[in-house]
């Protein structure tokens, strides 16, 4: 995986993580003390966080670096699918939206 690939699955990520707690770009990017054009940047793979922004996403999603990090997705294509199925089926409406503009988009 390339820097540019890496920097995209990574804010998918953080807008996948934000969206659950329901908070807008602005409302992260004043708990993390940067700006929301910051965190859109991110969340579009055009910008990586610091450390120390890293760390206080961390604290906010309540999860650990390898969550945001995960690469399940490299798997062979029936376990992403697999996996992909046991993830809708845990999500309600907005979400399932959500991923299919997502997919709908790439």
């Amino acid at each position: 995986m390339n820097d540019s690939e890496l920097k995209k699955t990574f804010g998918i990520k953080i807008k996948i993580y934000r969206e659950k707690l329901g908070l807008s770009q602005e409302n992260l990017s004043e708990q993390l003390g940067i700006t929301q054009r910051q965190v859109s940047m991110i969340e579009r793979g055009l910008s990586f966080p610091k450390l120390s922004t890293l760390n206080k996403l961390l604290q906010i999603f309540d999860c650990t670096i390898l969550d945001l990090f995960d690469n399940d997705y490299l798997q062979s294509e029936s376990a992403i699918k697999e996996k992909i199925n046991k993830i809708m089926d845990s999500c309600n409406l907005k979400q399932l939206q959500l991923l299919y503009l997502i997919a709908k988009n790439m």
